[in-house]
């Protein structure tokens, strides 16, 4: 990968990963099921745990971090329901884990793939999870 590809997709899926805690810091709040409402939780810590792993592998590999936040906050703010915006937050989680496979090819260093490999099997999780709460008969 080249230097401005690896800069480009670790500053994305940090970009992202910011948007993911701002999205579930405004929707906990409004979810009435327990249960969703804990998972929530759990999700917002792991995003917030993603944005300094991110920001660490770009500092650590020399490139500039982004200052921006994914413009998912938007498309999710945009949302009248909270299961709509539920809804769209599984689809955030199954763009990162896409984001990550994409990047398996690129030369990155083992640990900085173990890392981003971890990400991705934590976001594969979470779809699973807040598909299985969120599915019918719910």
């Amino acid at each position: 990968m080249r230097v401005n590809e690896t800069s480009d997709v670790l500053n994305r899926l940090l970009e992202a990963e910011r948007a993911g805690v701002k999205v579930l810091g405004a929707l906990i709040s409004g979810i009435a099921d327990p249960e969703i409402r804990e998972m929530a939780k759990r999700f917002l810590r792991d995003e917030g745990m993603n944005c300094q792993i991110l920001k660490t592998m770009i500092e650590n590999a020399g490139y500039p971090v982004s200052q921006r936040t994914g413009d998912f906050v938007r498309k999710v703010e945009a949302l009248p329901t909270v299961e709509e915006k539920l809804e769209l937050l599984v689809k955030g989680q199954e763009w990162v884990a896409k984001q990550i496979r994409r990047s398996r090819a690129f030369g990155m260093k083992v640990s900085d793939r173990m890392l981003l490999e971890s990400i991705r099997i934590q976001h594969e999780e979470n779809v699973d999870a807040l598909k299985e709460l969120l599915g019918p008969g719910r």
